[in-house]
């Protein structure tokens, strides 16, 4: 998750799909941007209009323009309400352990 000083809260990496991108190009290129890691984005699903992603970050990374950071539970400031999270965190983990069992 990346802190968003505007905002004043942790919340997954995002933003918009710039002009000749397709979502994948968007996402990895926003997951760079905001945390200064390369990102292999491995499954997605529509949610509140938008589209969320689940994938793999290569640690180390580079200098972002956020500050970043891994939770295994939710941080106390959030941007936005926490049910906006349990769904997403709930897919996201199992997307992960499918991808995990179809590689071994």
């Amino acid at each position: 998750m990346v802190f968003n000083p505007k905002r004043k809260g942790w919340e997954m990496p995002g933003g918009r799909i710039e002009e000749g991108e397709d979502q994948n190009d968007a996402v990895v290129r926003e997951v760079r941007e905001e945390c200064g890691c390369d990102f292999l984005p491995l499954s997605n699903r529509e949610h509140r209009g938008g589209t969320v992603f689940v994938g793999i970050a290569r640690l180390p990374c580079q200098e972002a323009e956020m500050e970043w950071s891994l939770f295994s539970d939710l941080p106390e400031y959030l941007s936005f309400p926490d049910e906006d999270y349990a769904m997403i965190i709930d897919w996201a983990r199992s997307e992960m352990a499918l991808s995990i069992a179809k590689s071994l």
